[in-house]
């Protein structure tokens, strides 16, 4: 089967980036993470427990779930901290392009800045065919952190679309505090009801072959391998010239 690809969008404030792109990937994380593997020999096992544990957000009026290991917060939260930091660095910087928000303005006087987009990419490193490596083309080829094929091949991409905008007043502030809030709900309330399908995940891998599966750096859980993908500037295509598209048609001519 293909690669299962989904695809979120969120209109945000500046300031709501990491609370917002926090709360979905360790929602998502949190239903891609079992506890410890203990293999009794090559196939049977037992899996350990997993706490959870309850996180509010600074910037929007709302509390979410997610996995209680600090080894796993901290490896997803410092990808999420670069991205705020290049998405501020393209709003300030005038000789960056950047895609603007196509969606509706959010408040009376929020002014757009750009659309970012960040993923989060399950994949396998087993180069064996499997009933669930897919064939469709990743999403995140020319992301930041995004995997080569010569990694491995993912098996489900959650892309995550943020159009980002910057309010000054404090009122509209909080208009965006509790938006965002009900928008992240019913996103959250979306993943659950869709990403529980055993026929999407790979098989229970053996002993040897856990590596190939799961990420095993974490001593208190086993995440699906996984990578986030930053693209907080996306490339935009450019036009060619008169003069380039003259010599393009040349050499097509000449090598016909």
């Amino acid at each position: 089967m293909n690669i299962r690809q989904n695809e979120l969008r969120l209109t945000v404030e500046l300031r709501q980036v990491t609370d917002a792109v926090e709360c979905v990937f360790h929602s998502l994380l949190l239903h891609r993470t079992l506890g410890r593997f203990q293999y009794n020999d090559e196939k049977t096992f037992s899996i350990g427990s997993i706490g959870i544990q309850e996180v509010n957000c600074e910037q929007i009026d709302m509390t979410y779930v997610r996995v209680n290991s600090t080894e796993l917060a901290m490896c997803v939260d410092e990808d999420i901290r670069q991205f705020k930091y290049e998405v501020e660095e393209a709003t300030c910087s005038g000789s960056i392009p950047r895609r603007t928000p196509t969606v509706g303005s959010p408040t009376d006087s929020a002014v757009p800045l750009l659309s970012a987009q960040i993923g989060l990419q399950f994949y396998t490193k087993s180069k064996k065919p499997s009933s669930v490596i897919g064939t469709a083309v990743s999403w995140f080829g020319s992301a930041t952190g995004a995997m080569g094929c010569e990694e491995g091949t993912s098996w489900e991409e959650w892309k995550l679309i943020l159009d980002v905008f910057r309010v000054e007043s404090i009122d509209e502030l909080q208009k965006m505090r509790q938006r965002v809030a009900d928008d992240i709900g019913e996103k959250v309330l979306d993943i659950c009801e869709h990403i529980n399908h055993n026929h999407y995940t790979p098989k229970m891998p053996t002993r040897s072959e856990i590596p190939e599966v799961f990420e095993t750096r974490f001593s208190d859980c086993q995440p699906y391998l996984f990578k986030i993908c930053r693209q907080a500037v996306p490339k935009m295509e450019l036009k060619q010239t008169f003069t380039q598209a003259a010599l393009s048609r040349w050499k097509d001519i000449l090598a016909s």
